[in-house]
């Protein structure tokens, strides 16, 4: 009975959200039980499939917050992104963003993006003169969902989002790349295999792929937290470092890994611009030939050619412009759209591919 009970629940929630019984947030649990004459056991069911729907969000001991449809905003013909690392040779991301817009009659405005700013006034997002927000990088935070819901203003993520239900989201299946470049390269005889990549302060993602990491290392009977290098975000290190970020990274990350006592013997790097400058540095600093002695398996945008390519034992293709493409198209739809649509989380298959020796 409490199976079928909750979902009659839901729908009696929704039409109270409608006809705008409930606004803004929504009674407390123990409130609703009581209002609909149910358990609270069949309230916090029913409380979880609309926030997996995205029609509320649940902000700890604050409660449920009602998103809704801005009906009654400007339309501004204007898409913000927000958290894209902007250096010079290196638009392309931007620039598709841009053409797709303008397939929508619309333009998008870059957004600069802090963690200060992100934690003190989420509400900033709230306010900008847009249609809808585009996000990167893992800069969107339950705090700034919340604030945009309440607002009605669409946005969609362009990395999958672990602590906020019901959010639209786009990102690479990575941890299953991952597993499979481990699995690689462990088949060739590797047992220390090192990961390199930058820092995410608000993703659950690193989380996963170090997960799937020390389990590895644990079968391989070696120390994990050696074989990890992230020290920073891309955003910190491009604040100290500027254009020259990803190749600094590259540097300070083999000399880190490669000075100690047991150094691996092998790398999964997580951005080519990395993996170019570690491979300079390593061919530097050891008589270890690339890709022979110490293979590297890297990832690339959309399986470009790289000057080191032939250091690299394979290459894992990023299709970043399938992901942005996709996530426009949500984001539109959404914009469009005359009620809260189902989310929409979608995870781009990643290929992995030998460098051929010719």
């Amino acid at each position: 009975m409490l199976e079928k009970k909750y979902l009659e629940i839901v729908k009696l929630v929704q039409a109270d959200i409608e006809t705008q019984k409930w606004r803004k947030k929504l009674p407390g649990i123990y409130a609703l039980a009581k209002h609909y004459s149910v358990a609270p056991a069949t309230i916090s069911k029913a409380i979880k499939i609309l926030s997996q729907k995205g029609q509320i969000t649940i902000q700890g001991t604050k409660g449920a917050y009602i998103s809704t449809i801005g009906k009654n905003r400007p339309r501004y013909q204007v898409i913000g992104e927000v958290g894209l690392v902007h250096h010079q040779g290196d638009d392309n991301e931007l620039k598709k963003m841009e053409s797709e817009a303008a397939r929508h009659k619309m333009t998008v405005l870059t957004i600069g993006t802090s963690i200060e700013l992100a934690n003190t006034s989420p509400e900033f997002y709230a306010h900008l003169p847009v249609d809808g927000l585009l996000f990167t990088n893992s800069t969107l935070q339950k705090p700034i969902a919340v604030g945009l819901r309440e607002a009605g203003i669409p946005f969609v993520s362009v990395n999958r989002v672990f602590d906020t239900e019901g959010v639209d989201w786009v990102d690479y299946d990575s941890p299953q790349a991952l597993k499979d470049s481990l699995a690689m390269l462990s088949a060739q005889g590797h047992k220390r295999i090192a990961v390199v990549g930058f820092k995410q302060d608000y993703s659950g993602l690193f989380n996963e792929l170090r997960a799937i990491h020390s389990s590895f290392c644990q079968e391989q009977k070696v120390d994990a937290d050696s074989l990890w290098y992230e020290v920073a975000t891309n955003t910190e290190f491009w604040n100290l470092h500027g254009d020259n970020y990803c190749s600094v990274y590259g540097i300070q990350s083999c000399k880190a890994l490669m000075n100690q006592n047991q150094p691996p013997t092998a790398a999964v790097i997580l951005a080519y611009t990395i993996a170019e400058s570690f491979c300079d540095t390593l061919t530097s600093i050891t008589n270890l030939k690339l890709p022979d002695e110490f293979p590297i398996i890297t990832m690339s945008q959309n399986g470009n050619s790289h000057q080191k390519m032939s250091c690299f034992y394979g290459m894992i293709t990023l299709p970043s412009m399938e992901r942005t493409v996709k996530a426009m198209d949500i984001l539109f739809e959404k914009i469009n759209a005359d009620k809260i649509l189902p989310p929409v989380e979608i995870l781009l298959p990643m290929q992995i591919s030998l460098i051929s020796r010719s």
